[in-house]
């Protein structure tokens, strides 16, 4: 166990979580400056929203550092070890959201903790079906895709583009948690298929 911790930088993606919960309400009033294309230029997205692009890079790339067939001669169960992470982070990614939109009365805090799960199912789902070097670049490629061509009239953001949403839209939340079912569920049909 203290191997397999290690050797996927357990510690380093779990650091990188709560630093991005702890960096959000710190950056509340910043932007990424980027024009829409189709609503000119305007403020860009609130930083807090693109934040959680970093630990899931991370995670998503040390997730990947040993080949699953490695794994899959292992002893105990460690190919079930990689869903749990996962799990488990998307949990503390939405007790941490909650806590920070209810006490630090922080509303980006939900779409902060949504916009985290979210990009976890994006890059699940690419790395799943293209590869594990993909993940990264498609969870950095979506929030930069959304403000180009997911704002409308009034800057308001179509339903598609999910990570421009309030906090507390449920359009956005039932989106990312297909995303999120989606990716879990691909990498697990690819880890018991390695498995076999």
């Amino acid at each position: 166990m203290i191997w397999w911790l290690r050797v996927h930088m357990v510690y380093v993606s779990s650091a990188c979580v709560l630093a991005c919960f702890v960096l959000a309400p710190l950056l509340a009033g910043s932007a990424l400056p980027i024009p829409s294309l189709l609503g000119g230029f305007g403020s860009g997205i609130p930083l807090p929203l693109v934040l959680p692009v970093v630990p899931v890079c991370v995670l998503l790339h040390a997730m990947s550092r040993v080949p699953r067939e490695n794994e899959v001669v292992a002893v105990r169960p460690v190919r079930s070890y990689g869903a749990l992470l996962f799990d488990c982070i998307a949990f503390t990614a939405v007790i941490l959201g909650l806590a920070e939109a209810q006490w630090l009365d922080f509303s980006l805090g939900l779409g902060t903790a949504r916009n985290l799960v979210g990009y976890l199912g994006v890059g699940l789902t690419v790395q799943s079906l293209v590869g594990s070097l993909y993940g990264p670049l498609a969870v950095a490629a979506v929030p930069v895709g959304c403000v180009l061509l997911g704002q409308g009239p009034g800057r308001r953001p179509y339903p598609w583009a999910w990570p421009l949403h309030e906090g507390n839209s449920l359009l956005a939340a039932s989106a990312v948690l297909g995303l999120f079912a989606v990716g879990a569920s691909l990498r697990q049909r690819q880890t018991a298929e390695a498995g076999s």
